[in-house]
C-alpha cells in the first residue's frame, strides 16, 4: 500500500515518461538559476514557488469530538518524480531481434571413388559386424588427416552410414567397436569450421550423438560429447541443437553423475571426486600423445572460442563461422606424409571375405589410436592375430579399457557436455528454453554451488546467461537456493566466480517483481563489498545492481539501513580512482534513492491549523532555546503582527 501511495503521481497523464507536456509553472523554477523544465509535471508533487498560496489556516478546532483536517506538505522547490519501471518486450520479440536468420548452406557433393565407396558400403554392412566394424576404423583413419576432412564431410553417402553404424545398439564387442569408431569418426569431421554446418544440419547426426550418450558409459560417450561440444563453437548450429529433444536434459544428468548431493553443503565439503576425477582426466592423454590433448582441448573449449565473453565487447552470437560452403574439394586423400592413401589389397581382402589377413588386422587396429592411443585402444603390439581371434582378442580390450578408463572417460564426458551446454546458454532462443528445464536448472545450480567441481564456474557463467534472458529473471529470483549459491559464489577467493556471480546478480535486480525480495542485508553488503574491489568488471557489475535496487521504493528502507550502501556509493562518486562509468551510476543511484526519500516525504500530512512552512525549512530545532525566541519576535515585529511570545516563567505586572 505504501508503494502504490507512491508510484500513483507518476501514473498520472503528463508524468515522466507518460508522455505528457511539461507544466508551463514549473519552467524556469526548478530551483537551480537555469530555464530547464523539471523531468515531471505531475503538480501534485512538484511544487513550485509561483503556485497560489495556500489558504489561511481555520481557527482551531475547539471540538475535540470533530476529526481534525489534514492537508499535504508542500515542498520550496520541484524536483523530477523517478519514472515507472518500463515493461520488458515480450519474448518473442526479443528473440527475432537477437537471432540471427538461419543461413541456407550450398553443398556441393562429392561422389566417391571406388575404394571409398567400397568403405562406405563395408561400414553400412548390416550382418557382418566385424566387416562393419573395420570399415568404421578405416574411415577414421582417414578422418584423423585434416587433408582429408573438407571432402570426407561432403561425401555422398558417408555421414548416412556414420549415422548408421553409430545408431544400432552396441549388442556385442563388434556392434560396440564400430559404434565407438562410427562416433570418433564423426567428431573428427566436426573439427573444421567449414564442415560444422553440414555435419549440424544432417537429419539425424544430433539425434544419434544424444542416443550414444544415453546408452554408452566408455570412449563412445566421450567422442558423442566432443562432437557435441564442437558443434555447439559455431553460433549457427546453436539455435538448431536447441531444439533437439532431450539433448538437454541428457547433457544435464551426465553433469551430476558420480556427485554426491547435498542440499547446499559448505564450501569444500562435496565434489572432491569430481574434481580428482575431473584433473586427472583432463590432465591424462591414456598413453597418448598430442592430438588426445588436442581434442579434449577442443570438446571442452569453454573460454577464447569464436564467442567469446569475457572481454565484455565482442558479441556473443557472432556469425564469423557461418559462411556460405560453395566451394567443393576435388584433392585426393593423403596420410599426412604427402603420399597418396589408397585402399589395396589389404582392405579389399578385409571386405571380399570374412578372413583377416595379417596387414588387413593391423590396419583395423591401427585405426583405433589414430597416433596416440594405439596401445591403450587394444591393438595387438605384434600384428600376428588373425582372423576372428584377433578381433574378439582387440575388442574385449576396448570393452577392458573402458571399464578400467570408465572414471577418465566420465570426466572428460562432464567436461565436454558442460562446455555443450555453456555454448548453447550464449543463444538466445535457447536461454528461456534451457531455464525452463527443471531437471537440467536443478542440476546447474547444484554444481554451481560445488566448490571442489571443475565444471563449477562454467555453471555459474550458465546461470549468468540464463538471466540475460528477462522473462528468465523472476523464476530464478524466487528460488532461494539459486540466490544463496551465489551469494556463496559472490565470495569467492576465485575472481572469475564473483564476476559471473556479481553479473548475474545484477541482472537479477532488474526485474521489477524481484527487487524487494533481493534488498536483504547479504546481498546488500555483498554488493557493497564488490563494488570496492579493484576489478572493475566486478566494481561495475555491483554498483550496477546497487543502481537497480535504488529504482524501487521499497527498497529504499534496506539500501539507507544497510551500513556501507550509501557509504560505497559516495566514496565512489567522489574517488578520483573510480572508473567514469562507476562514478556516473554511483552519482545516479545516489540521486534516485534522494529522490525516492522526497516523494515519501511528500505523501505526509500536517494539521490544517499548523503555520504552513513549504519544506524544506533550513530551520534548526531545539528546546526552549532563547535565540530562536528573540529570532521568532523580530520575524513577528517584522510582519507587523501585534502579539507578542511570551514564555512560561516571564511575569506581568
Amino acid at each position: 500500500e505504501g508503494r502504490t501511495s507512491v508510484l500513483s503521481p507518476a501514473s498520472t497523464p503528463g508524468s515522466y515518461g507518460g508522455g505528457g507536456a511539461f507544466s508551463p509553472t514549473s519552467v524556469g523554477s526548478n530551483g537551480m538559476g537555469g530555464s530547464k523544465p523539471p523531468l515531471s509535471s505531475n503538480t501534485s508533487t512538484l511544487n513550485t514557488n509561483n503556485a497560489a498560496p495556500p489558504p489561511p489556516p481555520p481557527p482551531p478546532n475547539t471540538n475535540s469530538n470533530k476529526p481534525q483536517q489534514h492537508r499535504q506538505v508542500l515542498f520550496r522547490h520541484p524536483y523530477p518524480l523517478p519514472p515507472p519501471p518500463p515493461l520488458p518486450r515480450q519474448d518473442a520479440i526479443i528473440i527475432s531481434s537477437h537471432s540471427a536468420p538461419e543461413k541456407n548452406i550450398n553443398i556441393k557433393w562429392v561422389e566417391p571413388d571406388n575404394d571409398l565407396a567400397q568403405l562406405i558400403e563395408a561400414a553400412g554392412e548390416e550382418y557382418n559386424l566385424v566387416r562393419r566394424s573395420n570399415a568404421c576404423g578405416a574411415l577414421k583413419v582417414l578422418a584423423s588427416k585434416d587433408s582429408n576432412k573438407p571432402k570426407l564431410c561432403r561425401t555422398t553417402g558417408l555421414l548416412d552410414v556414420l549415422v548408421k553404424a553409430s545408431w544400432d545398439d552396441a549388442v556385442d564387442s563388434d556392434a560396440l567397436d564400430g559404434r565407438t569408431r562410427a562416433v570418433t569418426t564423426i567428431f573428427y569431421l566436426s573439427e573444421p569450421k567449414d564442415n560444422r554446418l553440414i555435419v549440424a544440419k544432417h537429419p539425424h547426426v544430433l539425434q544419434v550423438l544424444v542416443k550414444v550418450i544415453q546408452e554408452d558409459t566408455g570412449e563412445a560417450r566421450w567422442r558423442a560429447t566432443s562432437a557435441l561440444a564442437t558443434l555447439a563453437k559455431t553460433p549457427g548450429n546453436r539455435g538448431g541443437m536447441g531444439r533437439v529433444d532431450d539433448l538437454a536434459t541428457v547433457l544435464g544428468d551426465l553433469l551430476v553423475v558420480g556427485q554426491q548431493r547435498k542440499d547446499m553443503a559448505p564450501p569444500g565439503k562435496e565434489g572432491g571426486d569430481a574434481k580428482g576425477s575431473g584433473k586427472d582426466g583432463a590432465k591424462k592423454d591414456g598413453g597418448g600423445g598430442g592430438r588426445e590433448s588436442r581434442e579434449d582441448d577442443n570438446s571442452t573449449l569453454l573460454q577464447g572460442d569464436e564467442s567469446g565473453t569475457r572481454g565484455g565487447t565482442k558479441s556473443f552470437d557472432t556469425m564469423d563461422d557461418e559462411r556460405m560452403l560453395t566451394h567443393t574439394f576435388t584433392g585426393t586423400f593423403t596420410d599426412g606424409t604427402g603420399t597418396t592413401f589408397s585402399e589395396d589389397l589389404t582392405y579389399q581382402s578385409a571386405y571380399d571375405s570374412d578372413t583377416h589377413s595379417d596387414e588387413g588386422d593391423a590396419e583395423g587396429s591401427d585405426v583405433e589410436d589414430d597416433g596416440t592411443e594405439g596401445e591403450d585402444y587394444g591393438s595387438d603390439p605384434d600384428g600376428s592375430v588373425q582372423e576372428e581371434e584377433g578381433v574378439e582378442m582387440q575388442i574385449s580390450s576396448l570393452k577392458k579399457l573402458n571399464i578400467e578408463n570408465a572414471s577418465d572417460f566420465l570426466a572428460k564426458s562432464q567436461l565436454s557436455a558442460c562446455a555443450t551446454l555453456t555454448h548453447l546458454s550464449k543463444h538466445c532462443a535457447n536461454a528461456p528454453v534451457l531455464c525452463r528445464n527443471d531437471g537440467l536448472l536443478d542440476n546447474i545450480i547444484f554444481l554451481a554451488g560445488v566448490f571442489d567441481s571443475p565444471l563449477h564456474t562454467r555453471c555459474i557463467e550458465m546461470l549468468c546467461n540464463f538471466t540475460r534472458f528477462p522473462s528468465n529473471n523472476a523464476r530464478l529470483a524466487g528460488m532461494p537456493r539459486a540466490i544463496e549459491t551465489l551469494l556463496l559464489c559472490g565470495k569467492s577467493k576465485i575472481g572469475e566466480d564473483r564476476m559471473w556471480s556479481i553479473r548475474t546478480i545484477q541482472n537479477l535486480c532488474s526485474d521489477a517483481s524481484s527487487k524487494v525480495g533481493l534488498a536483504t542485508g547479504p546481498m546488500l553488503s555483498l554488493l557493497s563489498t564488490a563494488a570496492m574491489r579493484k576489478d572493475h568488471e566486478e566494481q561495475h557489475a555491483a554498483v550496477g545492481a546497487l543502481m537497480n535496487l535504488s529504482t524501487e521504493p521499497g527498497s529504499i528502507v534496506p539500501l539507507t539501513n544497510t551500513k556501507t550502501v550509501v557509504a560505497t556509493l559516495v566514496h565512489l562518486a567522489h574517488s578520483p580512482n573510480t572508473p567514469g562509468a562507476v562514478r556516473m551510476i554511483a552519482c545516479d543511484a545516489l540521486a534516485t534513492i534522494g529522490l525516492w526519500l522526497q516523494t515519501l516525504a511528500s505523501t505526509g500530512t500536517m494539521p490544517e491549523e499548523m503555520r504552513f512552512s513549504p519544506l524544506p525549512t533550513h530551520e534548526a530545532t531545539g528546546w526552549l532555546r532563547w535565540e530562536v525566541e528573540e529570532e521568532e519576535e523580530e520575524k513577528k515585529e517584522e510582519k507587523g503582527g501585534s502579539e507578542k511570545i511570551k514564555s512560561d516563567d516571564e511575569v506581568s505586572f
